[in-house]
């Protein structure tokens, strides 16, 4: 128990710690006006901060009851992060031909973290308590 707890907190630095650094790529790829590098630069630190996000969301989910969290939900949480993860990393490769769109992609990621509880592509309807 103590070895989980230890991994996720030095998990949790990883995420702040790469979480820290998005404001100055922010600034540059709005100092750059949405240029090819800041906007590969930015997705690359936000395939990073979803990677570190990934592995806490994996452990956590791990040491969890199936009463805390049904394996359906369980199931959906795991795709969305791995679709958020995916769009992510084609942001980033995509960033070097077409940063604006790139740009968009890393927006439409973030959305779906946004609403974490609701399905993507669903009803609308929150699929846990």
């Amino acid at each position: 128990m103590k070895q989980r707890r230890l991994r996720l907190m030095w998990i949790n630095f990883v995420h702040l710690f790469a979480v820290s650094l998005l404001p100055f790529a922010t600034a540059w790829v709005a100092r750059t006006k949405l240029a090819s590098n800041p906007v590969a630069f930015y997705a690359g630190l936000f395939v990073c901060t979803d990677i570190a996000y990934n592995v806490f969301e994996r452990q956590v989910l791990a040491g969890a009851s199936a009463s805390q969290g049904p394996p359906p939900v369980r199931r959906l949480a795991r795709r969305r992060s791995l679709a958020v993860l995916a769009t992510f990393l084609i942001a980033m490769l995509g960033a070097l031909v077409a940063p604006r769109v790139s740009f968009g992609l890393i927006c439409a990621a973030l959305l779906l973290h946004m609403r974490p509880d609701v399905a993507p592509g669903g009803n609308g309807k929150r699929n846990c308590a």
